[in-house]
């Protein structure tokens, strides 16, 4: 006699979201700032953005980034917002993600390295940038969404 099964669970026979089609969903824009820019520029960018990191570009490409942390460690060690220059406190050593990355891969990555932004490059440059916020929005979707399947296969027993 063989096994009672019922429909295969969303869990079962999903497919992990990639970076690219998170990327479709809340768009490729991202905001960047030129690293001779001092802090203050920087600041005033990201309050009106209402963002928490800026992508610094050099000669068009890529250089860094500049996050709050970053930010706030400067002028913590008295450093003077007016007159620091981006390059000088940015972060230049970047982890990035391709857009063929699963997002679990993403946000593992995102945890074990203690970052909230990601940066998003291809062969040809940058591609957009992800944070933390954007990859959890996703996963806890789909988590309702599997919740809710669970919910109704198992109340589907108690008719």
């Amino acid at each position: 006699m063989g096994r009672l099964q019922g429909p295969v669970s969303p869990a079962a026979r999903r497919q992990i979201m990639k970076v690219k089609e998170l990327l479709g969903i809340k768009g490729i824009e991202c905001f960047s700032i030129m690293s001779d820019q001092t802090l203050i520029d920087a600041s005033k960018q990201m309050a009106e953005c209402r963002i928490g990191a800026l992508l610094v570009m050099e000669k068009g490409k890529l250089a860094g980034i500049l996050t709050e942390r970053d930010i706030v460690r400067a002028v913590a060690n008295d450093r003077n917002c007016k007159e620091v220059h981006i390059k000088e406190v940015m972060t230049t050593n970047l982890i990035v993600s391709k857009s063929g990355d699963d997002l679990d891969y993403v946000m593992a990555v995102m945890i074990q390295n203690n970052i909230r932004h990601l940066p998003v490059v291809d062969e040809h440059g940058l591609v957009g940038m992800l944070s933390m916020r954007d990859v959890v929005r996703v996963l806890v979707k789909n988590l309702k969404a599997e919740n809710q399947y669970l919910k109704d296969f198992i109340g589907g027993f108690d008719a």
